[in-house]
């Protein structure tokens, strides 16, 4: 475990540490090898006793991922969701994320490539900084990443309307921050604040994509959230695209009917003659950390003549 005082988290408005763990799993030696960086998809402290470390070990055991780093940094957040985005509501994870982990840990081990993974919103964390940075990043790996907004968080605005309509969002985030048993309607409610906060925030704060008297839906701040919706934004970096080495897959059975987003950009991406693998895989949304042990070996293999 090693721990990054930042910068870009020092200050931000939710009062979350600027200190964060991160669990790191290498093996004996690394020679200018891979750097992958998960992007967990909900708030989790890094653990060495839990699926992913068994998962990584196991990969290490049977040399599917040698010459690697992994690491897997704490993103937690009072929302309980990141999207790796810079946000004046949140903290300027994009910064800590390019600007701090990647230079530090880096040099610290020594290697050459770096690669982003993750599911749900890590995944499209992975997903945004690579076509973004794609001069510092090398590849990404998209599980199931928030994509198709209009699939995955409209459902959820409804619910949220419930919670937020008598109180205000500061009483909602107080009363859930100490929960250790949150439901999932508070789940979704604390899922909504979160995007707001990244995808429509202001100079006052963020704006809500419904009405708090009565929950009609605000079309114009939903048409700042799909600006970053990957599935309509991905011929917009096709340039950036072709520069990455890209891994995507998605259970048949998302109950946030992640198949569709993932569809679509998989269609987009061969329409524009862009590589990349491309899985479906009999599941849903939940507990598939096993899909690692597709996602980085594919990598190590894509990058084994290039050291």
């Amino acid at each position: 475990m090693i721990r990054i005082k930042s910068r870009a988290l020092k200050g931000n408005k939710l009062n979350d540490s600027d200190e964060r763990d991160i669990l790191v799993f290498y093996p004996d030696h690394v020679d200018h090898g891979i750097l992958f960086i998960e992007l967990a998809g909900l708030n989790g402290t890094p653990k060495l006793n839990n699926r992913f470390s068994e998962i990584i070990t196991k990969l290490y055991k049977n040399g599917k991922i040698e010459n690697s780093v992994i690491i897997n940094p704490d993103f937690s957040t009072r929302f309980h969701v990141n999207q790796y985005m810079n946000s004046p509501e949140v903290g300027n994870y994009e910064d800590f994320i390019i600007n701090e982990i990647i230079p530090e840990v880096s040099e610290m081990f020594h290697t050459d490539k770096t690669v982003l993974f993750g599911k749900s919103s890590g995944g499209f964390g992975a997903y945004n900084l690579a076509v973004r940075h794609s001069d510092i990043i090398n590849g990404f790996a998209d599980h199931f990443g928030d994509s198709c907004f209009e699939y995955v968080y409209i459902p959820d605005i409804p619910v949220a309307y419930k919670y937020l309509r008598d109180k205000s969002i500061d009483d909602f985030i107080s009363e859930t921050s100490g929960k250790s048993d949150i439901s999932d309607d508070e789940i979704r409610t604390l899922n909504i604040i979160g995007m707001s906060a990244f995808y429509s925030y202001n100079d006052h704060g963020f704006d809500l994509p419904f009405d708090n008297e009565n929950g009609s839906f605000k079309n114009d701040v939903w048409n700042r959230w799909i600006y970053y919706d990957p599935a309509k934004n991905i011929e917009k970096y096709l340039n950036e695209l072709r520069r990455l080495s890209i891994y995507m897959d998605v259970g048949l059975k998302d109950e946030y009917n992640l198949f569709i987003g993932l569809r679509t950009m998989h269609s987009k991406l061969l329409k524009n003659n862009i590589e990349h693998c491309y899985l479906e895989f009999n599941g849903g949304h939940f507990g598939n950390s096993k899909r690692y042990e597709f996602s980085l070996p594919y990598f190590v293999e894509r990058f084994k003549n290039t050291f």
